[in-house]
């Protein structure tokens, strides 16, 4: 394994690329995975969340129609997940004819095999999933931020009984704080059962945050275009933040 030191040019061997990293970016949500598009755009973000991609997800070196991808157990173990590109997983059909970028699509397959495997997915998405007709979408971003990274993420009110943040606002205005000032994160923020955009339970990349003029600036996967709103208005609207600064990602890298 060969690692780089210029910022974004970490070459590991099998690793995507970088041209495979912009696509997250690009890439469009259409099924229920904004929890998983909205994480990889958001650790595009950072240096270190680049490393942890490149760790956890490479291309097959002996076959080139396969994708691997890397999850960490509970118990801190490194599992493995192949997944076709050529041809469809029985099951995965849907994800097959809707999603063109095959590495979102490999890491939505391999989270659900992950989630059947360990029984890991939260008693809401399972509750959720009743009016569904694809069910193997639906998690929470901090479930599955741990489960690629190895390292819980930092949370708000992720799994608390509230209808929005404005219980919240000194914890969240702490963390805007260190936002703004260091702007190598990746944080994404959400919706409960309160609807927005016509949406509810709706995940969103925090792109930026300026206190001086008192808004933050966040990014939905389905139409791919940053919205601004100011900060009072986003407490009353949104429900929970949860992810990492580049710093909390250090040690996960070296592994």
């Amino acid at each position: 394994m060969q690692v780089g030191l210029n910022r974004f040019k970490i070459n590991f061997q099998g690793a995507i690329s970088d041209r495979d990293i912009d696509t997250f970016r690009s890439a469009t949500q259409h099924v229920s995975d904004c929890y998983l598009m909205s994480t990889l755009e958001a650790l595009t973000h950072s240096e270190n969340g680049i490393k942890v991609l490149k760790n956890q997800i490479e291309r097959d070196d002996d076959n080139p129609n396969l994708i691997n991808c890397f999850f960490y157990t509970q118990n801190g173990e490194k599992e493995k997940y192949s997944i076709p590109t050529n041809k469809a997983i029985e099951g995965y059909e849907e994800l097959y004819n809707t999603q063109e970028n095959e590495i979102i699509r490999s890491l939505d397959i391999s989270v659900a095999e992950y989630e059947k495997k360990h029984k890991a997915k939260p008693w809401i998405c399972r509750l959720s999933e009743i009016f569904k007709k694809y069910r193997f979408e639906n998690n929470l971003p901090s479930l599955f931020m741990e489960t690629l990274t190895g390292v819980k993420p930092r949370t708000i009110a992720e799994k608390a009984f509230n209808w929005n943040l404005k219980g919240y606002k000194t914890e969240v205005m702490e963390l805007f704080k260190r936002m703004e000032k260091e702007k190598n994160h990746s944080f994404v923020i959400g919706t409960g059962q309160k609807k927005f955009d016509g949406r509810r339970w709706h995940v969103y990349i925090i792109q930026d945050v300026d206190l001086k003029n008192n808004t933050i600036t966040f990014k939905e996967k389905r139409k791919n275009k940053p919205q601004t709103m100011d900060i009072d208005t986003a407490l009353k609207t949104f429900k929970y933040i949860t992810g990492y600064f580049s710093s909390d990602l250090e040690n996960t890298v070296q592994k």
